[in-house]
């Protein structure tokens, strides 16, 4: 969740006001005027420069974007603008996970040591990595104060051989507690390419983003660096500077996935179709394995969770690297999907209870 004050209070009406155009994308622009006002509110205020999408039973119901993606150019956001998506990565690579398990290649309950036995750590399991119930040391943390040559684009492969190396004392035993961990899904992203033989930016690519139309969605590639022209610059809280990417950018799983809004939809909507994995095996993502003291929300496999007054579960995940923020919310009462992605980093906060509330209001 991204902490700050609260947006404006919207009273929405209970019927559905639809405006429509067409963008780049060759889609309708469907906008309700109470979130419209919302947004634009947060934008007039610099709370929010970003996009936002919201789909419910498989069809957009609002789509808009408010703002810039690069302040040196003055170039206005699109629908079809590319943003960096941070640790919402992570669905991705614990999607991957599941299917790899339900081939029969890998199991939960399997030694992490069986796909990576140069890693020094033992009884750590598939599980562990993907609840985040490892005790892993952070490998930002970790390569921040290593001698590694910055100059570099780390690796998955380069953060493990340091691990080798140095053999860093984990945080605790495996399956002691909740403790959230991107080095965790740095390792599950590396048993991917391993059990499959591919490079994870290419199995997402063939096994995840086509099959699902995902047209635009990519991972960073380290290797050259390139993003294409559609995408956002990301700014630190408020200025007006692009945070370059940097030599932790190299390192996938646990980020760097960049996608549109609509890239987003479709993954989010494409889940409930079984086209890249089957719902008795995705449903292992959306049970409670564990939460940090005090949490107001649970933790799946690369889902948060909570319950709202309502009985209803909610799904989600948010997300922020480089000055790029996301949340991607998922309902299954009736499939509404909420994706908010930012390009400026602030401490504002985009409260998914009150967008569930206001949609709600609307019929079909």
């Amino acid at each position: 969740m991204w902490s700050c004050q609260e947006p404006p209070q919207i009273k929405p009406n209970k019927t559905l006001h639809i405006i429509e155009s067409v963008d780049s994308t060759n889609l309708p622009i469907v906008s309700m005027p109470e979130i419209d006002g919302y947004f634009r509110e947060l934008n007039r205020h610099g709370i929010f420069n970003g996009n936002v999408l919201i789909a419910r039973k498989g069809k957009v119901i609002y789509r808009q974007s408010y703002g810039i993606s690069n302040f040196e150019t003055k170039t206005p956001l699109e629908l079809n603008t590319i943003f960096q998506i941070g640790s919402v990565s992570k669905q991705f690579t614990a999607v991957a996970v599941l299917q790899l398990v339900e081939q029969g290649k890998v199991k939960l309950d399997q030694d992490i040591r069986d796909f990576i036995p140069e890693l020094p750590y033992k009884g750590i399991t598939v599980h562990h990595l993907l609840c985040h119930k490892s005790g892993m040391v952070n490998y930002i943390y970790f390569c921040e104060n290593s001698d590694f040559d910055r100059s570099k684009s780390l690796t998955n492969n380069d953060v493990i051989h340091c691990f080798a190396k140095e053999r860093p004392i984990a945080y605790y035993p495996p399956n002691r507690r909740f403790d959230y961990s991107n080095t965790g899904y740095l390792l599950l992203a590396t048993m991917v390419e391993r059990v499959s033989a591919q490079k994870f930016p290419d199995y997402l690519k063939s096994h995840i983003f086509e099959p699902l139309g995902m047209k635009t969605a990519f991972v960073y590639n380290h290797s050259n660096r390139f993003r294409p022209e559609s995408t956002a610059k990301g700014y630190e809280f408020g200025t007006r500077t692009e945070v370059i990417p940097d030599y932790l950018d190299g390192v996938v799983g646990d980020k760097g996935v960049y996608a549109t809004v609509n890239d987003l939809m479709l993954w989010d909507q494409g889940l409930y179709a079984n086209k890249i994995i089957q719902k008795k095996t995705l449903d292992l993502a959306f049970l409670p394995h564990g939460k940090a003291k005090n949490a107001h929300s649970n933790y799946g496999y690369g889902w948060r969770m909570y319950t709202r007054d309502n009985k209803q579960k909610v799904l989600y995940h948010a997300g922020w690297w480089h000055g790029y923020q996301a949340l991607l919310v998922r309902s299954e009462v009736d499939s509404t999907t909420i994706v908010v992605l930012k390009n400026v980093r602030n401490r504002s906060v985009i409260l998914q209870n009150k967008l569930l509330e206001i949609v709600e209001q609307y019929k079909d």
